[in-house]
């Protein structure tokens, strides 16, 4: 499938977490929709992005932005879809990974509007685990090593994924005062 940038200011392909401004971000955007974490993804640095597309997409963005996505909003850190349309917009540094998205360099380049994008096999993650797919508060920042903090990822949302195909529910609990959300499975 191909997509067609419509608009780009200060968006870049990067092709490899070592080639990203965040490496984390980077990775953690790929985690998010299933792509390898040194997929390549789009960089928006202080600047936005619009893509038309031409069937039904997975994507994720993390980092502070605005996301429309076929004209709804959309929240960062979290897995989502888009079938026509999909815009960024930041006004730090953010990262849009797009499931499949296939890039024929190994240079950061810049992208510009009129410019095609290949995915392959975009929309296949089930929707019961999409819209289960996002990053909690305290796995949005490396806090060191950024390689050991993708693996924390990985294996968070792994178990996500677990949960919610044997069944699980997710609830929200009041623990002294602070709201937090679990994953429940009723066992036989």
């Amino acid at each position: 499938m191909t997509i067609v940038i419509r608009s780009s200011h200060r968006s870049y392909i990067s092709p490899n977490p070592l080639s990203s401004v965040d490496k984390y971000l980077h990775a953690s955007a790929n985690l998010l929709v299933f792509n390898p974490p040194t997929a390549p993804v789009i960089e928006i640095r202080q600047g936005s992005i619009t893509l038309e597309l031409q069937e039904k997409v997975v994507f994720a963005t993390t980092g502070k932005a605005e996301i429309l996505a076929d004209d709804k909003q959309m929240e960062s850190w979290r897995t989502g879809t888009a079938q026509n349309s999909l815009t960024v917009k930041t006004s730090e540094t953010a990262y849009l990974a797009i499931k499949g998205l296939v890039i024929p360099t190994s240079l950061p380049q810049p992208l510009r509007p009129g410019t095609p994008l290949t995915t392959v096999n975009p929309n296949s993650v089930p929707d019961k685990i999409l819209a289960a797919l996002k990053v909690p508060q305290g796995l949005r920042a490396p806090n060191g090593d950024w390689l050991e903090a993708v693996s924390r990822l990985q294996r968070h949302l792994s178990l996500v994924s677990d949960a919610v195909q044997r069944g699980a529910e997710l609830v929200k609990i009041r623990v002294s005062g602070g709201e937090f959300e679990a994953w429940v499975l009723e066992l036989e």
